[in-house]
């Protein structure tokens, strides 16, 4: 899709919220108020499509609007009937191993974490093993920060957990070793967005970023978007 002005963004979210209704677009607005770029989770080598649709369900219903997506060795796939849409409404990074192959080194997954250190986010390892601190002992006022979690069978790449600049666990009480990677995701990101949002932290999308995600919406959800906008842009051009 072309690139445009803010101003340009502006006035085609306003031609193409007519075409959907208005308690459609009230819902946009609010669940936009909410959304959050502040805690991103990454996925790495996810690879059955249930656990996978739950992550994204659960990061929807908390308000997580960014999801990483690491393929090193594993294809990540949706379950709709699990998912219920909810990849529709988020923004997905995959990085994908472009030759197929599988090494001890996923240079993937050292691509994805370079990315977000640019970007200013604390890469947050989850894992039972590493010596970190206890979920509700993690200070979430000292930045923005990502959370890394890994495949349902081995947890996180040993490049993952090197490269990593803190450490998370949960708390276990029981035999087993780890819980499963969808409960995880849901524990550690309901409390750490409760935290959030309790707090005095400024969570909030941008302006321009709530205007770039509700135009993604917006195409999202009408019949023949692109037609539509292609229309709006040729008027914009001869008017």
């Amino acid at each position: 899709m072309k690139e445009i002005t803010a101003e340009t963004r502006k006035k085609l979210i306003h031609h193409l919220s007519n075409f959907v209704l208005d308690r459609r677009y009230k819902l946009f607005l609010q669940v936009l108020s909410n959304r959050t770029r502040y805690i991103t989770v990454v996925l790495e080598d996810i690879y059955q499509a249930q656990n996978a649709s739950a992550v994204l369900r659960t990061c929807d219903c908390l308000g997580v609007q960014d999801i990483h997506i690491i393929e090193n060795k594993n294809r990540f796939t949706v379950d709709s009937e699990v998912d219920m849409g909810a990849s529709k409404w988020l923004t997905l990074h995959r990085y994908s191993n472009q030759n197929g192959s599988s090494t001890e080194s996923p240079q993937v997954t050292l691509e994805a974490i370079r990315k977000l250190k640019q970007q200013n986010y604390r890469v947050v390892a989850t894992s039972p093993h590493a010596n970190g601190c206890l979920l509700d002992e993690f200070d979430v006022t000292r930045g923005k920060f990502a959370l890394l979690f890994g495949t349902e069978l081995t947890g996180l790449s040993d490049l993952a957990l090197s490269s990593a600049d803190e450490y998370i666990r949960i708390p276990m009480y029981g035999f087993t070793e780890s819980y499963n990677i969808s409960v995880s995701v849901a524990l550690t990101v309901y409390e750490l967005t409760k935290k959030i949002r309790q707090s005095n932290i400024d969570f909030h999308l941008t302006d321009e970023e709530r205007d770039e995600v509700l135009l993604e919406w917006l195409r999202a959800s009408i019949r023949n978007s692109k037609l539509i906008e292609q229309r709006f842009f040729n008027e914009l051009i001869a008017g």
